[in-house]
């Protein structure tokens, strides 16, 4: 029975029924079928690996059971040890972005609650000698705990956070207060004095008279406000400074990893 190159008979002949037909069977001949044979033999993979294969193999969809770990470049890798090396990859992959966050950093995240080492900056009370690189990186400065046995996290909750310098406040821990510059105007004192037409900002309104041409008196506006919303609808659109904005949870790596 003759194979090819991928172990796949190439003809059937059932030796038995040339013994029940007394057709002899010889092994000291040499022609074209005994080449055949043993030519498709030595193109098969024995599985003691003495006979090289002389073609790709095809396991015909079927698993290859028992295949020890490789030991050599050229060896083939079973499924157990490419999990192993993938799981190997992951952890050193997750510790190489790890180690380049320290402990003291923030985030924004989507996240809603503590996680991995990462603390809800919500001004939290957490223990001293749970988080201590935590409490040597930022101590009491935002909020001294039981004043023995903890400390509190930032409370971000509702704030901007913002580069120090500049005019910002003068260090990490400070709250600088929101505020806009002030909106001045007025007039001059002065009797019969027409206040005119207000513009932007401007207000005018009430009864008042001055002194017309020749001598006659007219009426026109006594006084005016200001509204800064008349020259921008910004003003006056929150009681606070409020730039739109949509929300996110800001988080503190409290420990590193182990």
């Amino acid at each position: 029975m003759p194979f090819d190159g991928k172990g796949y008979f190439t003809r059937v002949h059932n030796w038995e029924d040339d013994r029940i037909n007394d057709i002899e069977i010889v092994t000291d001949h040499h022609d074209e079928e005994d080449d055949n044979f043993a030519e498709g033999l030595n193109e098969c993979l024995l599985r003691d690996g003495r006979v090289p294969m002389k073609d790709n193999f095809d396991a015909g969809n079927f698993q290859i059971k028992n295949l020890r770990d490789a030991t050599l470049d050229e060896d083939a890798v079973n499924f157990g040890q490419l999990k192993n090396q993938i799981n190997v990859l992951k952890e050193a992959l997750l510790a190489n972005v790890n180690n380049g966050l320290k402990v003291g950093d923030v985030k924004i995240s989507l996240q809603a609650a503590n996680h991995d080492n990462w603390l809800l900056c919500n001004g939290q009370e957490i223990s001293r000698a749970d988080y201590p690189d935590l409490f040597k990186a930022i101590g009491i400065n935002f909020g001294a705990g039981n004043g023995t046995t903890t400390f509190n996290v930032p409370n971000y909750q509702g704030k901007f956070l913002r580069g120090l310098g500049g005019n910002s406040a003068a260090d990490f821990y400070t709250k600088q207060a929101e505020g806009l510059p002030n909106i001045t105007g007025g007039t001059e004192n002065a009797s019969f004095s027409n206040v005119g037409e207000g513009s932007g900002c401007i207000i005018t309104e009430g009864s008042g008279s001055y002194v017309a041409g020749a001598g006659g008196i007219g009426s026109k506006y006594a006084r005016f406000r200001i509204d800064a919303s008349k020259s921008s609808s910004i003003y006056g659109a929150s009681s606070h400074v409020t730039p739109e904005n949509y929300a996110v949870n800001y988080f503190i790596k409290a420990k590193a990893e182990v």
